[in-house]
């Protein structure tokens, strides 16, 4: 019998407090596919068993979930804990559904850092430094968009561009956006996407940029303080975007 083909799956998830809208649902999907919370029962063909001579590839699944503060209350009413928690807790402790003995008895079993609430970093910012001190380049940040300050989200843009000027791979995703930042590289998109895509430059200048497979195509340069890039569409086509020198902001909003 031919041995299994396996692949590695490693990847910190960080949840903050700002809704998430349709993308709560795709994160408990994530969650519990890598045993968090209640199992699904298995799937009945079971490939590493099996005689049949298919090789679908194992899953070695490595994640490590970071509650930034007020995300710790998601987890917890889907009866998860997350592997760390760090904030001020001024989220959760501003919770009307959260005593003070519900917030002791939670982080008394979760490994925890609890931080002044005046201090140099946002609890977003911990919490993405806990995930690369780890070893964890690959990121996704749930809950950090669209919540009730907008100035987080901003923050949160800066915090990604700083990892990915630090080799991460790191997404940030809720009420149906999704936001990557691009540094000097290409991302390339599936033909099955539908909805907008808009490119925004954040570095004064972005050179060598490249949109093929959109609506809108294009080869030049960027600037940050024209909107050339904004709200362009996937066709049914696979697209790419790819910059020589520069970063930017790929804005992906479903249709």
């Amino acid at each position: 019998m031919m041995n299994p083909i396996t692949r590695e799956y490693k990847q910190a998830i960080i949840i903050g407090a700002s809704p998430m809208g349709n993308e709560a649902a795709q994160l408990l999907a994530l969650l519990k596919w890598a045993g968090y919370g209640a199992q699904e029962e298995n799937d009945p063909h079971d490939c590493t068993a099996c005689h049949s001579g298919c090789r679908k590839p194992e899953m070695k699944k490595d994640i490590y979930v970071i509650a930034a503060d007020g995300g710790l209350r998601f987890l917890l009413e889907h009866k998860m804990r997350p592997d760390f928690l760090v904030g001020d807790l001024d989220s959760i402790r501003s919770d009307e559904t959260m005593t003070e003995e519900m917030i002791k008895a939670a982080i008394d079993e979760i490994p925890h850092e609890v931080v002044p609430v005046e201090k140099d970093d946002t609890d977003m910012g911990l919490a993405a430094a806990k995930a690369y001190e780890k070893g964890y380049h690959e990121i996704l940040i749930y809950g950090g968009c669209g919540g009730a300050r907008a100035s987080h989200t901003f923050a949160n843009v800066q915090l990604m561009t700083h990892y990915a000027k630090k080799g991460c791979q790191i997404q940030m995703m809720g009420n149906g956006i999704r936001m990557e930042i691009l540094w000097n590289g290409c991302k390339t998109f599936s033909s099955a996407l539908k909805g907008s895509l808009s490119v925004i430059c954040l570095s004064d200048k972005a050179d060598g940029v490249v949109i093929r497979g959109l609506k809108y195509e294009y080869v030049g340069s960027l600037t940050s303080d024209f909107t050339l890039g904004v709200s362009n569409s996937f066709i049914g086509q696979h697209a790419m975007v790819s910059v020589e020198d520069g970063t930017l902001l790929l804005v992906y909003e479903r249709g």
